[in-house]
């Protein structure tokens, strides 16, 4: 194998060839089309027609099932083969209470903040406004989680960027499904100037309205929606969509 620069590959009869690791090629790939939905929720993977597509062997691609599925992402069904996870209500309580925890906890450590950290919050602001520029709705939830996730990142605290690293595919999900439910509403634009709202609020160092400006976010429209199934769902989970809802519908 001829190694190239790292972290970038080149094609090679039809492969990918040049990286010390095929996978973690795969793995990112699988990632974006997950998160854009181009592999939908509960989408079966066909290993062979997506292995060829992405350009790695089946034996990568097997691994960069595995490890998404330690990202809950994906789900091995015996005898049946993989499939993207399908994210139910009470998926969303636990993964939304979550992260709202995890970026107040953030919010309350890094605010105000300053030098790297605030630098790629700036920029994940920008590349959200290009993107909303040229009406780009496949990068939405692309943009929002680089977007939450140096808003984490704020902290400085490693323990709390691995704790919502573990849970960045199935919020990105959601965010999917948020952006869906919410694309009549608010257009891309709005929807940036939103979000450039709190960066206003991070970089003027007011934790406690960047809190403010974060709660009043819709981000659990989709519940509006029939996107996901109840069933089995806990009452603590119902009763915080009975009240989500409320609240998304003002």
């Amino acid at each position: 194998m001829q190694l190239t620069t790292p972290g970038r590959g080149r094609r090679e009869g039809g492969l990918i060839d040049g990286p010390a690791s095929v996978t973690a090629i795969a793995v990112a790939e699988l990632r974006a089309r997950i998160i854009d939905g181009r592999l939908a929720m509960g989408a079966h993977v066909t290993e062979h027609a997506l292995a060829a597509e992405i350009g790695v062997g089946r034996q990568s691609l097997r691994e960069a099932l595995r490890a998404l599925e330690s990202q809950r992402a994906i789900v091995h069904v015996p005898r049946a083969g993989s499939r993207v996870v399908q994210l139910t209500l009470q998926d969303a309580f636990h993964v939304t209470t979550v992260r709202e925890q995890l970026e107040a906890l953030a919010v309350r450590q890094g605010v105000p903040a300053t030098g790297d950290a605030l630098t790629r919050l700036h920029t994940a602001m920008h590349t959200m406004q290009r993107n909303a520029r040229a009406g780009d709705e496949k990068s939405a939830p692309h943009d929002g989680l680089e977007f939450h996730s140096a808003l984490v990142n704020l902290a400085g605290n490693d323990h709390l960027n691995a704790a919502y690293a573990a849970i960045a595919l199935p919020v990105a999900m959601l965010m999917r499904l948020n952006r869906h439910a919410q694309a009549e509403a608010e257009s891309l634009l709005e929807r940036a100037a939103r979000h450039q709202r709190v960066v206003d609020l991070v970089t003027e160092g007011d934790p406690h309205a960047v809190l403010a400006e974060l709660r009043a976010h819709h981000t659990a429209a989709y519940l509006l929606g029939d996107h996901l199934s109840d069933h089995g769902a806990s009452p603590d989970a119902l009763a915080w969509a009975d009240a989500r809802t409320r609240i998304d519908a003002e």
